[in-house]
């Protein structure tokens, strides 16, 4: 059994890239990282493929996204 994925797992992704890429780029290093069916949670355990996560990190301010790039946001990524 893998680890479980988290937001930030993936916001450490993009934070690798810079912290600004393409929406695309940054699927295709999760894709390479932690496979095409990676399940990502938050900390109170709801489930998100890769773009659910997406729009739930937007909806935090922990990432933002516009005309196909993401970008970190302004709120910080959790501890764990």
């Amino acid at each position: 059994m893998s680890e479980p994925l988290y937001g930030h797992d993936l916001m450490s992704l993009l934070l690798e890239k810079g912290g600004v890429c393409r929406l695309e780029e940054l699927q295709a290093a999760s894709v390479a990282a932690h496979g095409a069916g990676a399940i990502y949670s938050n900390c109170h355990g709801d489930s998100f493929d890769f773009e659910g996560v997406i729009a739930f990190l937007g909806s935090k301010g922990k990432v933002t996204v516009a005309d196909g790039c993401i970008s970190m946001g302004m709120a910080p990524a959790c501890q764990h």
